[in-house]
């Protein structure tokens, strides 16, 4: 389900009369006006914000399933490891960390000074505690992946933990991004229907200071927050049913934060052009993928060709409003571990002609599509379906596009457009030529499950050995310099080899009232990241 976040604009600004002669001097500018009568109205400065979360089930952080309560709760928790805008692991209960050699342990140092809002210490046996509530939390609790790559989580000191993992994984530091939890708050009162975890009582910016059943959540600066205090003094988190409801309130001005993709933000903006913006990206990956079950596309000349004619400047302009940031790898371009120097496909359809033919494809028998005559004595065609979920407007705007290019190339091309069942249906059993489709990637990188012989999301059916021996070298690397290396190194292999030809990485928007200033920076993980740092304009002008 979609996040969305959301923010209000409050008071009317009015215009100032001033009568001459009336014996009154004029008033210096004072952030609100005046109108003349027996009424006095005055803007009065903002002093709040107001988010919506759904109806939350527990704020306990471990035990809840909602992402949008899970994006409010990141304000009153930190996380035991922290991600920066590169996703990159940073320090956050967490100062620093050394991974063993053979990648099977992690020796965390926690920071020491840290305290819940309590006054208590953040020590080693809240760590403990938290990834032990997690293991007993329900299967699509937010963090139970956490244990998919966690086996066990151990006290080494009064400030230091040994984090061991299920296998060597160079994604395993940022599975542990999972909130840290008091152990003397919660021991012995988890379950999920107690008082306490109703209760939160974190480490994080904010802290609550009230709650109202299903109607709304104050949150107040914690005084104590290891970064300073928020500038914010108070946060209105109204308790909302749904996105639909969500969305209502924003457009009525209930709200003061949303979330949105591309294509509702334009909407919003174009409604309310004092509201500000600011992508981030989405983690959603979008491409066009091959089945190479089709012989033609087992040719690397054919899928070249393909790359060659697809219009990544058209996708940008028309298709993603510009909301994208466009990849030549499955590889965010935002993540410290994208490969800027690999082998770009710029459109040139010309060199996707001469690419075919130079590969032997040729109209043999006069029927204008291309054919090419295996060594073995079977003729192949350049035909193929391009299968598309048809109430997805961006990827049937991409498959009509891509029909056209290959087209004008000789292909002889069909369109399977299909309600999205069906669509991810056909998709996983291999009955397509051609794909044009998305992944929403994990926070935690694994590029084999898609690519890798017999990897879980490997549809297109892909195999070779070579690129199974980078992705089991970008997998099982431990240091920066080695995962650095090995990503590189795959990612040369991917642009050489075309199991997908990558578009983009879709963005996100956080969009914000006028009101709204200071460092913004929202990334996927955590739309309020740095929220400490926000403020609230007070002295607008009429």
């Amino acid at each position: 389900m979609k996040k969305k976040i959301w923010i209000c604009l409050t008071a009317t600004i009015l215009t100032v009369s001033i009568f001459a002669g009336c014996g009154t001097e004029a008033e210096e500018n004072t952030g609100f006006s005046v109108t003349t009568g027996h009424d006095v109205q005055i803007k009065q400065p903002k002093e709040e914000i107001t988010l919506s979360m759904h109806i939350p089930e527990t704020l306990n952080p471990l035990y809840n399933r909602d992402a949008s309560v899970d994006s409010i709760l990141k304000l009153v928790y930190l996380p035991l490891i922290a991600q920066d805008t590169n996703s990159k692991p940073k320090q956050s209960v967490a100062k620093n960390w050394v991974v063993s050699e053979d990648g099977m342990m992690a020796s965390l140092q926690l920071q020491e000074g840290l305290v819940w809002q309590n006054g208590n210490a953040v020590t080693a046996d809240d760590v403990v505690f938290s990834f032990n509530v997690i293991q007993n939390s329900a299967e699509d609790a937010v963090y139970r992946h956490v244990t998919d790559y966690v086996a066990a989580c151990t006290k080494t000191g009064e400030y230091s933990v040994n984090v061991r993992f299920r296998k060597p994984f160079s994604g395993n530091l940022s599975a542990l991004y999972f909130p840290v939890i008091s152990a003397q708050y919660y021991k012995g009162q988890t379950d999920i229907g107690n008082d306490v975890n109703m209760k939160p009582m974190g480490n994080g910016p904010y802290q609550m200071q009230n709650y109202t059943m299903a109607s709304a959540m104050t949150l107040v600066p914690n005084q104590s927050y290891k970064d300073g205090v928020a500038n914010i003094p108070k946060i209105t988190v109204k308790i909302t049913g749904n996105d639909e409801t969500d969305a209502y309130s924003f457009s009525q001005g209930i709200l003061d934060v949303m979330v949105a993709d591309a294509t509702d933000a334009g909407k919003y903006m174009a409604e309310n052009e004092s509201l500000k913006s600011y992508p981030f990206d989405s983690g959603v990956y979008d491409f066009i993928g091959f089945h190479f079950g089709n012989a033609i596309f087992q040719e690397k000349p054919v899928r070249q060709a393909v790359a060659y004619v697809v219009p990544k400047d058209y996708i940008y302009e028309s298709v993603y409003l510009q909301y994208a940031n466009m990849t030549n790898s499955p590889v965010s371009p935002t993540s410290w571990l994208y490969e800027e120097n690999v082998a770009p496909y710029h459109y040139d359809p010309a060199m996707a002609a001469t690419i075919l033919k130079n590969a032997g494809w040729k109209d043999i028998d006069n029927n204008k599509i291309p054919e090419k005559m295996t060594e073995k004595g079977v003729v192949l065609e350049l035909q193929a379906t391009i299968l598309v979920n048809e109430e997805n407007t961006a990827r049937m705007q991409i498959a009509s596009k891509l029909a056209e290019e290959l087209k004008a190339l000789g292909f002889s091309i069909t369109i399977d457009a299909q309600p999205y069942d069906v669509y991810a249906q056909k998709f996983a059993a291999g009955k397509y030529d051609i794909v044009v489709g998305s992944w929403r990637m994990s926070e935690v990188p694994d590029l084999a499950a898609f690519f890798g012989t017999n990897g879980m999301y490997n549809y297109i059916q892909y195999h070779d050995e070579n690129m199974d021996a980078l992705l089991y070298a970008a997998n099982h690397a431990v240091t920066e310099g080695q995962t650095l290396l090995a990503y590189s190194n795959l990612q040369k292999k991917f642009a050489e080899e075309l199991p997908y030809i990558s578009i983009a990485y879709r963005q996100d928007i956080l969009l914000t009232s006028e009101d709204i200033a200071g460092e913004i920076t929202p990334n996927r993980i955590n739309p309020y990241e740095g929220i400490v740092n926000w403020t609230i304009e007070k002295d607008k002008k009429p």
